[in-house]
């Protein structure tokens, strides 16, 4: 009988996380202040009364109320996991980094979940508006059921008419943090498929749309989910929204740069190596991080939301 060879490889196939490139450009960076467990951002009071021709003097003195907006800064910590000797000594690939490694990347996802919640709950009524394309979309939501409106071109030009009314710093550039599945909705619109073909856009070979109506837009396999009110659904650390129903929708955010912020701490690595009691290291992180719009009334953020 003959004796087959095994082969291990040296490495391991990992877990997936969802991609948070938006947490490294999107929003003021309040980095420096997460040593802080509060952070305050003043807002301005209302602006002075301006007069034309004015004959009566001494003019009547005024005065300015600033307010102040609050956010705390959160600290994460991951489950500590063990590592035993036996996982190190016999196994083909380096177990040790490969659990660290999943560590940091789930810390941040979390991180990503939190810091969308926190901006997209900030999003005024006025400011909400929904998909208009056919309802030909899949409902997209966990639980969702059904067809949806899907997002197009003409939704975004809502969004940034949204946005320019809002008079908000013009150097500003403007991200759409967008659900995977809704993007791909979104450039079936004609208006936006044209640009694919040959020749229209030097994007064209890849059939990714970089920007619309000026706007970058960031894919995630998962933004935020609301009911039908709208309102947003808050979600645990996973993203989950709380009681999910068939009539959820999935949401879209849109951004002016300096009209959120986040703050992340360094991520702290906690190791015990060669723990006698668990013949083997323990490892976990933790990491302070908050975020928070910049305004009371949330200019500045937008969201385009699924509709039936």
């Amino acid at each position: 009988m003959a004796l087959n060879k095994e082969l291990w490889l040296q490495t391991i196939e990992e877990q997936l996380f969802k991609s948070d490139e938006f947490l490294t450009v999107v929003g003021l960076d309040h980095s420096a202040y997460v040593n802080n467990r509060t952070v305050h951002i003043p807002q301005a009071g209302a602006n002075p009364t301006i007069s034309k021709n004015l004959s009566v003097f001494p003019a009547a003195v005024g005065s300015r109320t600033d307010a102040d907006l609050t956010y705390n800064v959160d600290l994460f910590y991951s489950q500590p996991i063990r590592v035993g000797v036996d996982e190190t000594q016999y196994l083909s690939y380096d177990k040790r980094m490969s659990v660290l490694s999943s560590h940091l990347k789930k810390m941040r996802n979390v991180l990503g979940n939190n810091t969308l919640y926190a901006w997209t709950a900030a999003v005024p009524t006025a400011s909400i508006i929904r998909t208009t394309g056919s309802a030909v979309g899949t409902a997209l939501a966990p639980s969702a059921t059904g067809t949806r409106k899907v997002p197009t071109l003409n939704d975004f030009y809502t969004a940034s008419a949204i946005l320019d009314a809002q008079d908000l710093n013009p150097a500003d550039r403007r991200y759409a943090i967008v659900p995977s599945a809704m993007y791909w909705q979104l450039i079936s619109d004609s208006n936006i498929t044209k640009h694919l073909e040959w020749g229209a856009s030097p994007v064209a070979p890849t059939g990714q749309v970089p920007t619309i109506a000026g706007i970058t837009l960031l894919k995630r396999s998962s933004v935020t989910v609301w009911d039908t009110t709208p309102a947003v659904k808050t979600v645990n650390d996973e993203g989950v929204p709380s009681s999910p129903a068939t009539t959820d929708n999935m949401g879209i955010l849109i951004i002016s740069e300096s009209y959120v912020s986040k703050a992340l701490g360094q991520i702290d690595v906690y190791t015990k190596d060669k723990d006698p009691q668990y013949f083997g290291d323990i490892m976990s992180v933790s990491v302070a991080h908050g975020a928070s719009k910049m305004r009371t009334n949330g200019e500045g953020i937008v969201a385009l939301v699924q509709t039936t």
